[in-house]
């Protein structure tokens, strides 16, 4: 992903747009408060160009609940070329919205730096040191397990990046709530007097249970590599890279009956985006739907690779590919937008055409240096996204 908020569009396509319709409608105060002086009231396209403003800002993909709204980019796709459509995990994100109570939807129409809150906190102050960015002990051994292993796998300096984990239960914190609230961010920028009233008030609101407590999938649905190098801003001078996995994406695994093998390959997507900082292959000269396609197609074929690999997580490759299915109907139609991430089916082309690459290695077991593998997709990424319409 562009870093986090990246592979989320077609979350965002079905959420943003329930949402953007059903919270508008609703607000007004909730019983913790929301509708004060302090709280700021707004929604539509003013709080989703805040939040894409925060997210370029970071180097961050967008939040799931604005992603797909966006509607500019360069038209460089044909969408008669392509088959695209509803996946099962967009209708999983979409029934995320539906299952959103009244009062829910009012507290979000109110806050909507909400959606926001957990993953600028994991980005500006979550730390491996930090025991509240622990993973989750559910998948905690697994997940760390196999961060080693790709840090062991591909040939870039890799100890210094931390892993970190994104937990909505943040917002019952008010004062890293505030803390958030406060920071120089399109849509934040509070006074510490209003930034403390709002932080009250949405941690209220969710030890109340208002989303789960912050357990509500919809605020953590992402995972992502995170870098300032690429995306230099003053807020991050001094901050470590980063891989940042949220709870809700595991949870989405989960539900889909990938939870044994897909948080595990969206690590490897994720960790492939760090070659590609570090390995200096991020940038390309094509326009921003295809430079973003091209980008997240590649990250699929490095989580694969490793995936199936003698010497990375040594999964079957079956097994592996029907992971990756649920993870990449991640893919989206948006064929005109700057994030656009290639179709599904073509984020399964890359997988498999990876698979088949680590399957023919002489000698078995041998790893490909990154950039070797990076130039060999690099020459197949025309097959990858020929148009498959007929």
């Amino acid at each position: 992903m562009t870093s986090i908020i990246r592979w989320l569009l077609a979350f965002g396509t079905s959420l943003a747009l329930v949402l953007s319709g059903s919270l508008s409608a609703n607000a007004g105060p909730t019983a913790a408060g929301p509708g004060s002086a302090s709280a700021p009231q707004r929604w539509g396209a003013s709080a989703r160009a805040d939040s894409d403003a925060t997210a370029d800002l970071l180097g961050i993909e967008r939040s799931p609940a604005y992603a797909a709204l966006a509607s500019v980019g360069v038209g460089a796709i044909n969408p008669a070329d392509y088959v695209c459509g509803p996946t099962d995990f967009s209708a999983y994100a979409a029934g995320l919205s539906r299952a959103l109570t009244p009062q829910e939807r009012t507290f979000l129409s109110s806050y909507p730096q909400v959606l926001d809150i957990p993953t600028v906190d994991a980005i500006l102050y979550g730390s491996s040191t930090d025991a509240r960015y622990d993973l989750r002990s559910d998948d905690r051994h697994s997940l760390t397990k196999t961060f080693s292993t790709l840090q062991r796998f591909w040939d870039i300096p890799s100890a210094d990046i931390q892993l970190v984990a994104m937990h909505g239960s943040v917002l019952q914190d008010p004062v890293r709530v505030a803390r958030v609230l406060q920071l120089p961010l399109p849509g934040f920028g509070l006074s510490p007097a209003a930034a403390q009233q709002a932080a009250q008030e949405i941690a209220a609101g969710t030890r109340g249970g208002l989303l789960a407590g912050g357990a509500n999938a919809l605020l953590t649905l992402n995972a992502f590599a995170f870098t300032p190098s690429v995306f230099p801003s003053p807020l991050m001078q001094g901050l470590p890279d980063k891989m940042i996995v949220g709870d809700g994406i595991v949870d989405a695994m989960n539900a889909l009956g990938v939870g044994d093998v897909g948080p595990r390959v969206i690590m490897a997507h994720e960790f492939g985006h760090h070659v590609q900082y570090r390995d200096k292959i991020f940038a390309s000269t094509l326009p921003p739907p295809e430079a973003s396609r091209r980008v997240e197609l590649m990250a699929d074929a490095f989580s694969t690779y490793f995936s199936v690999h003698a010497h990375g997580l040594s999964l079957n490759t079956k097994r592996v590919l029907l992971a990756e299915q649920a993870f990449f109907d991640l893919g989206d139609c948006a064929y005109t937008n700057p994030q656009h991430h290639g179709t599904p089916l073509q984020r399964m082309r890359s997988a498999t055409w990876a698979a088949g690459v680590a399957s023919a290695a002489r000698p078995q077991g041998k790893v490909l240096p990154s950039l070797t593998f990076a130039a060999m997709f690099e020459r197949e990424l025309p097959v990858l996204v020929a148009p498959d319409a007929r």
